[in-house]
């Protein structure tokens, strides 16, 4: 193998690379990238079994070949390259040779052999939305998916075709983000499917214009940005019935400016433990007052004008959970739906947001 390519085609790819590669060495060659060289291009593919990535960049191939080396270690020589040409050369006894003007390093190489299998995904059905798209609503949803390794059926966003516009949603048990979006001319043969998080995740990093394919097969996801494609292992479980969770009778309505709550709640959630991140919401007529304490750390508080003209109602909920709402929701005012203390939030952006017929997000209260 030998070739030579631009030093930025080189690290945009392997930048990429980084977020699917394996970190944990339980199998240690799932921290190698696999490289080929043909047909004018250097392809790459890493792989962590569950999600696998594939992209390629242009390159100058004077003798095709392939080879496996630590993502890591490539990484961070090529971004401290200066910004030239890179040739790289497959040397004996499994070395890859990189040389840059007149730097020049030889990388410890395992054969093509040792990489795992790319799985093949021969589509079911298939679905292409606007990459642009996909990326706003599938951001508003991210951050409610579980981190929970035990609880496989929460690990994912869930999308569902349901006739004349698709629904994202996503939940962790505390809390359940979910965003009703038009179909946009997209014609959807996909069944209703589990993204994981790792591929949500991933596709939020590609760039460029253009659309995002995504295709089914009785195993995998097929994710296509261009000439990137992500393989992701399809969550074969039962997503909870939301709709049950879904907050009914809330008759309280207050009307929040949206920056300005932001910032109060991330001051005062400062003074809360760092186990419950929790601060109590004291509504009053057109007053919104925001509180935490603990004992090693004191206490904050901070009122706000509000649009609020029910009974007085104190609620506690997890800070964090409200900011990812807040940075998410993109209006000048929110919408918060609350029963009594007891009962789930339901937050929405005030006139709801472009491109959505619903965007809606529910937290559960806690005991502070």
């Amino acid at each position: 193998m030998e070739l030579t390519l631009r030093r930025g085609d080189f690290l945009n790819e392997l930048t990429l690379m980084q977020g699917v590669v394996e970190r944990k060495n339980t199998i240690p060659i799932l921290s190698n990238i696999l490289l080929k060289a043909a047909d004018g291009h250097l392809n790459f593919t890493s792989t962590d079994l569950d999600l696998t990535l594939l992209s390629a960049a242009v390159a100058k191939v004077s003798r095709p070949g392939s080879v496996t080396v630590p993502a890591r270690k490539l990484f961070d020589l090529i971004r401290n390259l200066p910004d030239a040409e890179v040739a790289l050369k497959l040397m004996d006894n499994h070395y890859l040779g990189v040389t840059c003007e007149r730097s020049s390093f030889r990388l410890v190489a395992q054969p093509a052999e040792d990489f795992p299998t790319v799985p093949k995904v021969e589509g079911k059905g298939e679905v292409t939305f606007p990459l642009d798209l996909w990326k706003r609503v599938s951001r508003k949803v991210l951050y409610a998916v579980s981190a929970e390794e035990t609880r496989f059926q929460l690990m994912g966003a869930l999308l569902k075709d349901k006739g004349k516009e698709f629904e994202l949603v996503a939940t962790d048990g505390h809390r359940l983000a979910l965003i009703d979006f038009a179909k946009d001319g997209a014609k959807s043969g996909l069944p209703n499917v589990l993204i994981p998080k790792k591929a949500l995740a991933e596709i939020l990093k590609m760039d460029g214009p253009g659309d995002l394919s995504i295709r089914h097969s009785e195993n995998h996801l097929l994710f296509s940005v261009g000439s990137r494609q992500l393989i992701a292992r399809l969550l074969d479980v039962n997503f909870p019935d939301y709709e049950k969770i879904l907050a009914k009778g809330n008759d309280k309505v207050a009307i929040v400016p949206r920056l300005a709550a932001q910032s109060a709640i991330r001051r005062v959630s400062l003074f809360s433990s760092e186990r419950a991140r929790g601060v109590k919401l004291s509504f009053e007529k057109n007053m919104l007052t925001v509180a935490s304490n603990s004992q090693e750390l004191g206490e904050g508080t901070e009122t706000l004008d509000i649009s609020y003209d029910a009974e007085p109602l104190s609620i506690g909920l997890n800070a964090q959970y409200l900011l990812d709402f807040l940075d998410e929701a993109e209006t000048e005012k929110v919408k918060l739906e609350l029963k009594d203390e007891n009962t789930q939030c339901l937050c929405q952006p005030e006139g709801g947001i472009e491109g959505a017929s619903r965007y809606m997000y529910v937290v559960m209260p806690m005991r502070l």
